[in-house]
């Protein structure tokens, strides 16, 4: 999906039209500002639009079903739904849609090369300005490195794409702060931890205009949050005392698991992750595979800070994993529909826990 602002915790005004028509009249200066700051070259101007709410969730559904299948999505909140990360009868689809809706402020789609900015952006001119560097930065990025082609990773490599997708929002905030910090004179020491951890804190407290996101199912809430928190903590890592080219040099070496991104130390080690292959047990006649992906750190973690799926005292034993999830169900529909309302559990976790000197 296109490149987004979701920024939780900042705090929006009611939409001023005038105040984001004429930002955008300023678009391109804004960009040679961005590119100055960033260090890309701006190859071309970038088209940009507002749009309302309404239409902001039109675009949304038209993106969601252009990157997937309605049975591929169902297959995904199916899935989501064995493993408890949702709770059952969840729509899956409505919920990220809304969650979305609630929360853009402003997007870059690399397919048609254009920036939008939401009107929930507000009349502070100061925020639409920060959400506009920051999708500027995106267009410079797909100018630069073609964002397309960089994130189209196969649907069930879900870890190493969230991992790419780190890497792309969290140089996009870094960015939106450091033209911040130009334009008061001033610079960002990245070197001080305390920097990336006051911002990424700011992302996780629940502020005005978040209500659907703070009600969101944890696993939903924090996946979604994680390209902007730990992206920006991966990007302000590789900034220790070097130049944005040591960003550049991540679009050509991304980082392959969210445990890189995590601990940006085995990144830089290129401590890879151990690759675990699966496939349906020969035990479970019937059974047809419904979903795949893989989970790296992330996901595990996710999956054990659901309500009611694991104690914490799994989490060490398990957060290092790095493996293929595979979701099977009952190959017939009426028997998946009959499986779910008697509570049958149709999600295996295979292979069995691994030992955390294993795999990464």
């Amino acid at each position: 999906m296109a490149a987004l602002v979701v920024l939780a915790s900042v705090t929006r005004a009611r939409a001023d039209d005038a105040t984001l028509n004429g930002l955008l009249r300023r678009a391109d200066a804004v960009a040679h500002e961005v590119a100055r700051v960033r260090g890309l070259p701006l190859k071309h101007p970038v088209p940009n639009d507002v749009v309302g709410r309404d239409e902001l969730r039109a675009r949304l559904l038209a993106d969601l079903a252009k990157d997937k299948s309605a049975a591929e999505l169902a297959a995904e909140g199916f899935a989501s739904e064995r493993w408890g990360l949702i709770p059952p009868g969840t729509d899956y689809q409505g919920l990220l849609v809304d969650l979305l809706t609630e929360q853009i402020a402003g997007y870059y789609d690399s397919d048609t090369k254009k920036l939008t900015i939401s009107r929930s952006a507000g009349d502070d001119k100061a925020w639409a300005e920060m959400v506009l560097a920051h999708e500027l930065d995106h267009a410079l990025q797909d100018q630069a490195y073609d964002l397309h082609r960089f994130e189209d990773l196969p649907d069930d490599e879900g870890d190493a794409s969230l991992a790419r997708h780190a890497l792309v929002e969290g140089d996009g905030i870094a960015l939106m702060l450091e033209v911040v910090a130009a334009r008061a004179g001033d610079s960002i020491n990245w070197a001080d931890s305390k920097i990336p951890a006051m911002i990424e804190k700011g992302m996780s407290t629940p502020g005005p205009g978040t209500d659907k996101i703070d009600r969101a199912p944890l696993a939903i809430r924090d996946s979604l949050i994680f390209p902007y928190r730990a992206g920006l903590g991966f990007v302000a890592a590789l900034r220790h005392h070097q130049p944005w080219r040591a960003v550049d040099a991540a679009y050509a070496r991304p980082p392959r698991s969210t445990e890189q991104v995590l601990h940006p130390e085995k990144y830089l080690a290129d401590e890879a992750p151990v690759p675990v292959a699966l496939a349906a047990p020969a035990a479970l006649p019937g059974f047809a595979l419904s979903h795949a992906t893989v989970w790296g750190e992330l996901g595990f973690d996710l999956w054990l800070r659901s309500p009611g799926v694991a104690d914490a005292s799994a989490a060490q034993a398990m957060i290092a994993a790095h493996a293929e999830i595979e979701t099977l169900a009952v190959a017939d529909q009426k028997a998946i529909d009959a499986l779910r309302k008697a509570g049958g559990a149709s999600a295996l976790l295979v292979p069995v826990p691994l030992q955390r000197d294993d795999v990464h």
